[in-house]
């Protein structure tokens, strides 16, 4: 007689567990809380679907245990998801950067493979079912009256509660004695009072960003820095966010300093200005100003500057010029789990096995994905997670 299990979640972690455990002879029944299965890695790359990237590395995760990653890695690496991902039918190409793309650009193209994979190899999908509770008995488990003999919980977290997403895992995982490290978000948007920075809502460009908590550097990148009309967004604030999420739940002043011209240098950018005073001083400061930035930020430069209505005169080059290379942004909240692409934190990696993704508590118990205390960067990290550790976790169920 086969041996049946459940697997809690039909999200990317979910689906190519259940694939994998019914391609190894297993019973399986997957069940999603949602009316249809794969609603979050719908929303993945803005519908293009960032399924990996091809700079893997232990590098681009967080947790209280980061190296617990290790052995899911090297099981599904970029070689192992190429071929599972082909035999599926979909076909990987890179795209900006290292990030890796299905060739048709479509996350829904994604989803409708691995369901139909899914159904092919005989997954009993049950939707519109949330479990909230699973009883343990002698050796078996027990969900609705059907009978398991293991378990995968791949519910996720509960970022983008618009798509279905719940504390759910968290709870099953605590009937079973299993420790949580709080959440928090990360991959998020961050909120300022400052509303000077609301004027330039819509503006996109590339900048050199810093993260000072408590006036400290504590993270630095370059790339796309989004203004709008509640704070900052953007890949590079996405890439801030983790660091700045955790310092705001500690409590900690939180500044964001943006070099909006990073491609010149202070001294440079100050012989520019003084060049552009001598030969424009007849122009109005906002249109001096917007010769160089984005209109919209002219104004905002000006105002931290002390520049009102009077002209520009080389008392104020060096001061514009500051403020240019190191325009502070005080941060004081985050979008939280409503925009958040991931929950940093979960369950605590110490009490599950890196090398099956079972329980260290409980036999026959698996955990997969985001529900597990481990973060990737923005990029297609998080998804490969997702996919390794489901991977893993079949092998061993």
């Amino acid at each position: 007689m086969k041996k049946q299990i459940a697997i809690i979640g039909a999200g990317a972690s979910g689906l190519i567990a259940a694939i994998n455990a019914a391609k190894k002879g297993l019973l399986v029944h997957l069940y999603e809380k949602n009316h249809k299965v794969g609603r979050k890695i719908l929303a993945t790359g803005n519908g293009k679907c960032n399924i990996s990237n091809l700079n893997i590395s232990q590098i681009n995760y967080h947790g209280k245990n980061s190296s617990f990653i290790k052995t899911a890695m090297k099981v599904f690496d970029n070689n192992q998801e190429k071929k599972f991902f082909s035999n599926l039918g979909i076909e990987l190409i890179k795209g900006k950067s290292t990030k890796l793309y299905p060739m048709s650009r479509q996350a829904s193209s994604v989803v409708d493979f691995l369901l139909f994979e899914a159904q092919r190899v005989g997954v009993k999908i049950i939707l519109s079912s949330e479990i909230d509770k699973i009883e343990k008995k002698n050796s078996k488990f027990i969900i609705n009256s059907e009978s398991y003999q293991s378990i995968l919980i791949a519910t996720g977290s509960y970022a983008m509660p618009n798509l279905g997403s719940s504390e759910s895992g968290y709870t099953l995982a605590k009937s079973f004695k299993h420790t949580i490290i709080k959440p928090f978000a990360s991959l998020t948007q961050l909120i300022s009072n400052d509303r000077i920075f609301y004027e330039a809502s819509g503006v996109k460009i590339e900048s050199n960003l810093e993260l000072l908590v408590n006036g400290k550097k504590k993270q630095s990148i370059y790339g796309d820095l989004l203004f709008t009309n509640y704070g900052l967004s953007g890949s590079a604030i996405l890439d801030l966010s983790r660091n700045a999420s955790f310092a705001l739940q500690q409590n900690q002043k939180v500044t964001i300093k943006i070099d909006l011209l990073p491609h010149i240098e202070l001294k440079e950018l100050i012989t520019l200005l003084q060049k552009r005073l001598y030969l424009l001083k007849y122009q109005t400061p906002n249109l001096w100003l917007n010769g160089i930035i984005n209109k919209k930020l002219t104004n905002i430069i000006l105002k931290k500057a002390k520049i009102i209505k009077q002209n520009i005169n080389q008392r104020n080059i060096k001061d514009i010029a500051s403020i240019i290379k190191n325009l502070e942004v005080n941060i004081h909240d985050t979008k939280g789990a409503k925009g958040a692409e991931v929950m940093a934190g979960g369950i605590n990696t110490d009490e599950i096995n890196p090398q099956t993704m079972e329980s260290k508590l409980v036999k026959g118990l698996f955990f997969s994905g985001e529900v597990v205390d481990i973060d990737g960067d923005c990029g297609g990290y998080n998804l490969h997670w997702a996919w390794a550790s489901g991977f893993l976790a079949a092998q061993n169920m």
